[in-house]
């Protein structure tokens, strides 16, 4: 028979029927479908989505659609994909945070019988996609970049519906896309340095020398005024390196809006990023004619507006499955609860060991690669983000012996079932990003940060246990960590979901100390999670009895108006209307602002909108800015460096007052935990100078950091009574093999020096420098007596510090007579 030769049957005509519409319908949809055997009908919770968007939100522009994890977002966003091109509504692009996942989502497509083509790397756009036969796959970095293949502004391809996956981790990815960052190896940085040095030494003396030390802790933003004055000089820096890799992928996006950015630069590296991301230059997205966004139950969504360009209506209006509560099963264990000596050293000891013939996965997620070093001494293996996806294929494939570690990947990895039993969140989360750090420097305590730092914490949790039946022991370990689940006031920054997870696991540490006997807290631990991961009914039961107590979910629109504030006042500005983007923020600070940190941050704001109309009145924001918050930028000019100062009779009130602020003691002993842990050596200088001043204030003393906050001056000051200081410098970054210390290193305390007795005159002062070493180096000295603290006397002083605290243990801490705290 010959090769061309074939039949083709019209079956259509045989059945006599004329050609059909195809079927809008999800529903219909998925039951045409060509899938896999094993793949069944539709989930309750999909089915009442799906159609609550077929029948009532289906023109909708904007749409959120919130399941639980594992719940099958994926499926219904490419229900919808498909629904779009059987209506003529093409192209149909599904994004996802990153190359792995589009991985993942493509074979999952393909199980189910859509027609999906993948787009990675530099490759052109396949003609498919933009013929609109078939639903392109693909990462939001193909989309998000200057040299788009989708291409930018006017030019840019028009795109029928797009679906993005985990939306808050495409925010992540779309502001990296966004933003140029140049190691101190670029030359770029060098330039960059030198224009601006004389203005960044007058932000900050000590911190400027620690930049150009190449410090990774030391970081400086370059003042909104002299970055306005000199953008022209910028762009012709950035201009002639445009082709570096560093440089080429942002520099489309930022060339002729560089005064809208804003710039710090590090001792290791610096950033140049958009105060919003310029979403317009991306006109697939922008002009899109339907949009989905998905997000996981668990996620403050209000991120969406500045980050996605997102309205208030559309993030107060998801569409959900109410009727779910919760789903999977997570023990949280805290073993420092159970035994304060379980802590994270003994954590990464338990679980660090390879274990030949385990039978599932056990990961660790570490905030940095630094944090990686004893889990790897163990013998865990330490995944790089470029061999990410291989080590999770191997977990999945049932090689487990070995634990997986994961640094400051937070999101964008999936580890179901098997893949990860056992999930270990070390230390607290915290962003690389110069801008985060910044932030969090200057308004720490603000709700914005603890609802980013919640977030971060809860993609953590999130990692495992990714569908209905899944589950997973979750231990919780580092001071910093525990502070942020434990105490109730970092708690409400959670999902109610996530609340009641943490809840349960305290409730089970108590359970597990009254239970134990012979006080080996180690083996308790190890039965506690034998009773999860050996599915004890007893525990099913009382898990599931605690989580149905759940109350029905409500979308959380605490900070929705904030951040819709601050985008309409950024996009005033951008425009040119620097007066009204000024009313918008003072209408944000009468409505939403109530503390003089926060007040602080936005005057700050104000000073940079009305700059370019009037710099004299940009000043006068300034300086009130600073008055405020003397961690954000020092003014051009008229600061003035007020005393600090502490009358003795005071001290008892401050200690006093310090410890009746939290509810229990348990509170109070996790807080100055988490201050203590910080005070030794190795730990990052802001870290440890923040910590050093946060005892002070717990011990009574008035305290502040005169670097950071007057820009010159000694790390920290402490007013002890009536014209008698304390004055610190601080080396915690020195190795402790160092022999000596430097020229540099006295010099800085020479110049503190100079500057309290410029400030304080002749009064009484106490000179310190912490550091491993008492040798001087060739040229180093001092000009005043100073004395050293090494190692040892260091411990001395945390050991007494958590000596007199733990005297209030046993006190009724709401009735505590000044004699008593003498």
């Amino acid at each position: 028979m010959p090769q061309d030769w074939h039949v083709m049957v019209d079956f259509k005509k045989r059945l006599g029927k004329k050609a059909v519409a195809r079927p809008l319908n999800p529903l219909e949809i998925y039951d045409f479908l060509d899938r896999a055997s094993d793949k069944g009908p539709l989930r309750p919770a999909q089915i009442a989505v799906v159609k609550e968007w077929n029948e009532c939100r289906r023109n909708e522009r904007d749409i959120i659609i919130k399941l639980h994890t594992g719940q099958g977002k994926t499926l219904i966003g490419l229900l919808i994909l498909q629904s779009r091109l059987n209506e003529d509504v093409s192209p149909a692009v599904y994004l996802c945070p990153n190359n792995f996942l589009v991985e993942q989502t493509a074979i999952q497509a393909a199980e189910f019988g859509f027609r999906c083509v993948v787009a990675t790397g530099d490759g052109d756009l396949p003609d498919d996609f933009i013929d609109g036969k078939s639903i392109l796959i693909t990462s939001v970095q193909k989309l998000f970049n200057g040299l788009s293949k989708f291409r930018l502004g006017p030019r840019s391809l028009p795109v029928g519906t797009i679906v993005m996956d985990d939306s808050h981790a495409c925010i992540d990815a779309i502001r990296d896309a966004c933003v140029i960052k140049l190691d101190n190896q670029h030359p770029a940085y060098a330039e960059i340095l030198q224009l601006f040095g004389p203005e960044l030494g007058r932000q900050g003396a000590g911190s400027y020398a620690d930049v150009r030390q190449q410090k990774y802790d030391a970081f400086l933003p370059l003042p909104y005024w002299d970055w306005t004055d000199k953008n022209a000089n910028v762009a012709q820096i950035l201009s002639r390196h445009a082709q570096s890799n560093e440089v080429k992928f942002a520099w489309p996006v930022l060339k002729d809006r560089l005064e809208d950015c804003l710039c710090i630069v590090s001792g290791t590296d610096l950033e140049i990023s958009p105060y919003l991301p310029p979403l317009h230059l991306f006109g697939s997205y922008d002009k899109a004619k339907y949009r989905v966004f998905m997000s996981a139950t668990v996620t403050n969504d209000s991120f969406l507006v500045k980050g996605l360009g997102l309205s208030e209506d559309v993030i107060a209006n998801p569409l959900m499955d109410r009727n779910e509560k919760w789903a999977g099963e997570k023990m949280i264990l805290i073993p420092s609860l159970i035994d304060p000596a379980v802590d994270r050293g003994r954590v990464v000891q338990m679980f660090a060991k390879p274990v030949p013939g385990r039978k599932y996965g056990v990961v660790a997620l570490t905030p940095s690669f630094s944090t990686c070093q004893d889990w790897k001494g163990y013998g865990a293996e330490v995944a790089d983000k470029f061999r990410i996806g291989i080590y999770v294929e191997r977990l999945k494939n049932g090689d487990c012996e070995k634990t997986l570690v994961l640094a400051n990947r937070y999101d964008g990895i999936d580890l179901p079932d098997r893949t990860c039993r056992i999930l270990i969140l070390d230390s607290a989360p915290f962003s690389e990003h110069l801008f985060d750090r910044y932030a969090e420097r200057c308004r720490g305590d603000s709700e914005v940060i603890s609802i980013r730092r919640a977030r971060m914490i809860e993609q953590g949790l999130g990692r495992s246990v990714r569908g209905e039946k899944d589950y997973c022991v979750i231990i919780s370990t580092g001071s910093d960590l525990i502070k942020n689940i434990r105490t109730k006031q970092s708690r409400k920054y959670f999902s109610a979901q996530t609340r009641m997870q943490i809840e349960i696991g305290i409730e089970v540490a108590d359970f597990a100390k009254e239970e134990i006997e012979n006080s080996d807290y180690s083996k308790a631990v190890t039965s506690l999670l034998n009773q999860c991961l050996k599915r004890n009914q007893g525990w099913k039961e009382f898990y599931v009895d605690k989580m149905n107590k759940l109350l029905p979910k409500l979308v959380d629109t605490s900070m929705l108006g904030i951040f819709s504030r601050e985008r309409t006042a950024e996009l005033q500005y951008e425009k040119g209307d620097h007066n009204g983007a000024v009313e918008t923020i003072q209408k944000l600070i009468d409505t939403s602002v109530t503390t003089d940190l926060e007040r602080g941050w936005y005057i700050q704001e104000m000073a940079r909108y009305i700059y370019p109309a009037s710099q004299q009145k940009s000043n006068e924001h300034q300086i009130n800015a600073h008055k405020m918050n003397r961690f954000l930028m020092r003014p051009r000019q008229g600061m003035q460096v007020t005393k600090v100062t502490l009358v003795a009779q005071r001290r008892i009130t401050n200690v006093v007052a310090w410890v009746q602020k939290f509810e229990t003691y348990e509170e109070l002993s996790l807080s100055l935990e988490n201050t203590l842990s910080n005070l030794r050596f190795g730990v990052e200088a802001d870290v440890f100078e923040r910590a050093l001043n946060e005892l002070g204030t717990a011990l009574g003393f008035k305290c502040e950091r005169p670097d950071k906050e007057w820009k010159e001056g000694p790390d920290n000051l402490w007013a002890l009574r009536d014209n008698e200081y304390l004055l610190v410098e601080c080396k915690s970054e020195v190795k402790l093999t160092r022999d000596s210390i430097n020229k540099d290193e006295t010099g800085q305390m020479n110049n503190s020096c100079a500057w309290f007795k410029k400030n304080y005159g002749g009064v009484q002062v106490k000179r310190i420098m912490i550091i491993p070493t008492k040798k001087f180096g060739t040229g180093a000295g001092f000009t005043e007596e100073v004395e050293i603290m090494r190692e040892k006397n260091l411990q001395r002083l945390v050991g007494s510090a958590r000596s007199f605290f733990l005297e209030f243990k046993d006190l009724d801490r709401k009735d505590l007579s000044d004699s008593k705290v003498h």
